[in-house]
């Protein structure tokens, strides 16, 4: 009797793991097609937030930069030769900032939108809800040393930096890719 009862409890866990990981995997397969429009729509809504935007193409084959604690997601031209880089970056939260960085074809910052930030609200959220403090100061900057003048926010200090590595990525991808973009 004694082993029976030893036995039970670990049969019943490993059923109820096993009914939630099928739970898990049905609505995963029932939403994910949902999930992948809204972030498809959260970016063309970005794109199209850009100064002056035009209907913007995907770039299909692009080379992202290799940098730390941020990344290259996508790159969009449109007929104006206006490019736009959307970026993922760490702020204070892993992957916290997502962000188009449109560029003019000079390689200068014509505007940047928000597709999403996960930041702490209050503080992080500044670099989107306070323009002035700092996207201000980087529209219109063509290089890395001029973006990493630009002053930080003051108690979003890692958001901030995370918005600055974002636009230098942006940069980056663009000059890497400058041929196959104004072509």
């Amino acid at each position: 009797m004694e082993k029976k009862n030893m036995i039970r409890p670990p049969v019943v866990l490993a059923v109820v793991c096993a009914v939630c990981c099928g739970l898990l995997a049905a609505v995963n397969s029932i939403t994910k097609d949902k999930i992948a429009e809204a972030e498809a729509a959260a970016v063309q809504e970005s794109l199209s937030g850009l100064p002056e935007a035009g209907t913007f193409e995907a770039v299909a084959d692009f080379t992202a930069p290799e940098m730390d604690k941020v990344q290259a997601t996508g790159v969009y031209v449109d007929e104006n030769k206006q490019t736009a880089v959307l970026v993922t970056a760490d702020g204070y939260n892993k992957g916290g900032l997502q962000v188009v960085v449109g560029l003019d074809a000079e390689g200068a910052v014509t505007g940047i939108t928000f597709v999403s930030v996960t930041e702490t609200p209050g503080l992080g959220t500044k670099v989107q809800t306070n323009p002035e403090l700092l996207l201000d100061s980087l529209i219109g900057l063509s290089d890395s040393e001029a973006v990493d003048s630009a002053d930080v926010i003051t108690g979003a200090t890692y958001s901030s930096n995370g918005m600055k590595n974002a636009v230098k990525c942006a940069m980056e991808t663009f000059e890497m890719n400058k041929e196959a973009i104004l072509k």
